[in-house]
C-alpha cells in the first residue's frame, strides 16, 4: 500500500520541477529573439530536409534574415563547408529594417546516407559580420521503378523526370522539350500551371488538361533564346497542380545554358571579323590588408575589322562592383573600364573571376582574374563593436 505523504511530497516535487524547466526554456527562447538585437538575425539558423530521395537531385532551403542595424547592410560571400551544397544569396543591399536570405541547394545524387553541412555567412554588418548557418537531413535509394520507367516516383501522379534541361539554348532559336507524365490512379486527373503569370517572358508551358486512369500525357516547356536574358545558366520552377490525391501539386526544375549562336565562318572571314583583346589577363594586387577598398582598371581593345558588343559582364563575387553598359567598340578602339574591390572579411590568396561575354566568334567568353594575398586571419577591426 502506498504511503499518500510520500505521494504527495512526489507530486510536489515533480510540479516545482516542471515550474524551473518552464522557466529555464522560457529564458533560452527570450535570449535568442531578436528584439532589443542590432546585426543580421535570421529566423533559423539550422534547418533539417528529413528524407530526401537521391533522385531529387537537388533540395533547397531558403533561410531569411532581417537587418536589425541602422545602416545597409551587404551580403559579402557564402562559403560551403562542402562543394555538394551551392549557395545563393540577397545580392542586393538590404536596407534596416527589411529581409534578405541565403538559400542552400543540397546535390543527393550519389550521396546516400546522413550529411550534415555549415554555411559561413560573410557580411559587412557592424555586429557579428560573420554567422553560420547547418542544413541536415538523410539521402536514400529510391525504390526499382518496373518496366524500365526511371522516375521519381510524386505520388498518383508519376513524372518521367522533375528536371527539364536546354543545354545549350542558343540567342537565335526557340526549343521545345517533353516530359512523359502517368496518371497511376484509378479516376481521372485534372492538371493546370500554377500561377502561369509568373512564368518567365520567354517561357511558355502546356500541360494535359486531364488524363485517364493509365493513360500517359506530355508536358512541353518552350524557351524563347531569343528573348531570354543575358549569357550563361539561369532557371526557374515550374509548379503543377491537380486534382489527384496523391499528387496535388509537382514541382519541376527548367533549367538552361543560353549562349550565342555564329555560323560556320571560313578563315577569311574569321580574319575578318570582330576580335576581342584584353589587354591584363590578371590583376594582381599583391599582399594586402582586408578591411577596404582596392581600386583597378582594365581596358579591352577591338583587334577585329568589325564591331565589337561588348553584352555583358558578370563579377564572380559581389565584392568586385564595376560601371557598366553594353558598348560597342569599333575597328581598333580600346576601352578602359574601372572598378572597386571590397576586401572586407577576405582572407588568404583570392583570385575572382570577372567574366566577359561578346560577339568575338573565336572566343565569345573570356575572363579577367583580380588576385590579392590576405593575411589568413581577418584582421579587420570594427569600431562600432563591443570590446571584450
Amino acid at each position: 500500500m502506498k504511503n499518500p505523504i510520500l505521494s504527495h511530497i512526489h507530486i510536489r516535487t515533480t510540479i516545482i520541477a516542471l515550474i524551473i524547466l518552464s522557466v529555464s526554456i522560457t529564458d533560452l527562447i527570450a535570449q535568442d529573439t531578436p528584439e532589443g538585437r542590432k546585426g543580421v538575425v535570421f529566423d533559423e539558423r539550422e534547418f533539417n530536409f528529413g528524407e530526401l530521395k537521391e533522385s531529387m537531385k537537388f533540395a533547397t532551403h531558403r533561410f531569411r534574415f532581417r537587418n536589425l542595424t541602422d545602416r545597409a547592410v551587404l551580403v559579402n560571400k557564402v562559403e560551403s563547408s562542402c562543394g555538394c551544397t551551392s549557395p545563393t544569396w540577397s545580392q542586393d543591399s538590404i536596407q534596416p529594417g527589411e529581409f534578405g536570405f541565403v538559400d542552400a541547394r543540397y546535390e543527393t545524387t550519389n550521396r546516400i546516407g546522413k550529411f550534415d553541412k555549415t554555411l559561413t555567412v560573410y557580411t559587412n554588418s557592424p555586429v557579428s559580420p560573420i554567422q553560420f548557418l547547418a542544413i541536415k537531413g538523410v539521402v536514400v535509394k529510391p525504390k526499382p521503378i518496373p518496366n524500365n520507367f526511371k522516375i521519381p516516383n510524386l505520388g498518383r501522379l508519376d513524372f518521367e523526370r522533375v528536371n527539364v534541361s536546354f543545354e545549350p539554348l542558343y540567342d537565335n532559336e526557340t526549343t521545345t522539350k517533353e516530359i512523359r507524365v502517368i496518371n497511376s490512379s484509378d479516376y481521372t486527373s485534372y492538371l493546370n500551371v500554377m500561377v502561369p503569370h509568373r512564368l518567365p517572358k520567354y517561357a511558355t508551358v502546356e500541360v494535359p488538361k486531364s488524363l485517364e486512369p493509365g493513360e500517359v500525357g506530355k508536358i512541353k516547356v518552350t524557351l524563347d533564346g531569343t528573348t531570354a536574358p543575358g549569357y550563361g545558366y539561369g532557371e526557374f520552377e515550374l509548379a503543377i497542380q491537380s486534382n489527384n490525391r496523391g499528387t496535388p501539386m509537382a514541382s519541376l526544375r527548367v533549367s538552361y545554358q543560353r549562349k550565342q549562336y555564329f555560323p560556320e565562318m571560313s578563315k577569311r572571314q574569321l580574319k575578318r571579323a570582330q576580335k576581342l583583346e584584353i589587354k591584363e589577363g590578371s590583376i594582381d594586387f599583391g599582399k594586402q590588408r582586408s578591411g577596404g577598398f582596392l581600386n583597378g582598371s582594365f581596358s579591352l581593345k577591338n583587334t577585329g575589322k568589325k564591331p565589337l558588343i561588348i553584352h555583358q559582364m558578370n563579377p564572380d563575387c559581389p565584392c568586385i562592383r564595376l560601371e557598366y553598359n553594353n558598348a560597342t567598340l569599333e575597328a581598333g578602339e580600346t576601352k578602359a573600364l574601372d572598378f572597386r574591390f571590397d576586401t572586407v572579411t577576405k582572407t588568404g590568396k583570392k583570385s575572382i573571376g570577372i567574366r566577359i561575354v561578346s560577339n568575338d566568334p573565336r572566343n565569345p567568353e573570356q575572363y579577367i582574374w583580380v588576385k590579392a594575398d590576405f593575411p589568413t586571419k581577418y584582421d579587420y577591426e570594427c569600431p562600432t563593436c563591443p570590446k571584450d
